[in-house]
């Protein structure tokens, strides 16, 4: 009895999805037992390195994803260089129930300045640290995500809310998804109570078999 993990996820670092030309950003490929036959993957210029600095915004915006070798990939993931002057700082994707903090960034200064931020077109909240944060949030608060600070305005980005998820598993070959973790520790305590008992069973039968020859 044993358990794989059966899904890849893209993690960015740093953890946010709006960058200025010439940023630097590492990827990672996360979830498979083989880290050897993973790569990163860019819609149009094909399999990457996995640190890389930007400095072509025509080509290197746009949807990355990882790739195992057997040929399963993660979700997408749009990035978006820019050289303009404000970027809105928001993270990939939050888990419901999190405290989620967006921040509208200047190229030029790092003082934090007054910005308002639009979801979905929609005026949805001023601040005068340019920050902005979302405490519990939830599905609702899913949405394109974009500031403007000083008159210019940063680019839209797509915040996802996840709800609980709970990993893929292989157990004797056989995939069980969405798992909660008590069932796996019944099937688990079931399996081993079953282990046990055959051992036990076993045992008997041979000493009884013993008896009876002598």
């Amino acid at each position: 009895l044993w358990f794989v993990s059966d899904s890849l996820i893209l993690r960015l670092e740093p953890n946010r999805l709006q960058f200025f030309d010439y940023d630097s950003l590492i990827f990672h490929c996360e979830g498979s037992h083989d880290s050897t036959g993973l790569k990163i993957v860019h819609q149009s210029k094909g399999e990457l390195l996995k640190c890389r600095n930007y400095s072509d915004i025509k080509k290197d915006s746009g949807q990355y994803w990882c790739e195992s070798r057997d040929g399963k990939r993660s979700d997408i993931i749009h990035i978006t260089v820019t050289d303009g002057p404000v970027i809105l700082e928001s993270p990939i994707s939050v888990v419901e129930g999190e405290t989620v903090t967006l921040r509208c960034r200047h190229k030029t200064t790092s003082t934090n300045l007054s910005a308002d931020f639009y979801k979905d077109g929609h005026n949805n909240s001023r601040s005068s640290t340019g920050n902005m944060s979302i405490p519990s949030v939830s599905k609702r608060d899913e949405g394109f995500y974009k500031c403007i600070s000083g008159g210019r305005e940063s680019a839209e980005s797509l915040m996802a809310v996840q709800g609980e998820t709970h990993q893929c598993y292989q157990i004797k070959f056989k995939n069980t998804c969405e798992v909660p973790l008590f069932v796996l520790s019944i099937v688990i305590a079931a399996y081993i109570t079953w282990s046990l008992g055959a051992s036990a069973d076993t045992r008997r039968a041979s000493t009884v078999t013993e008896n009876t020859n002598v």
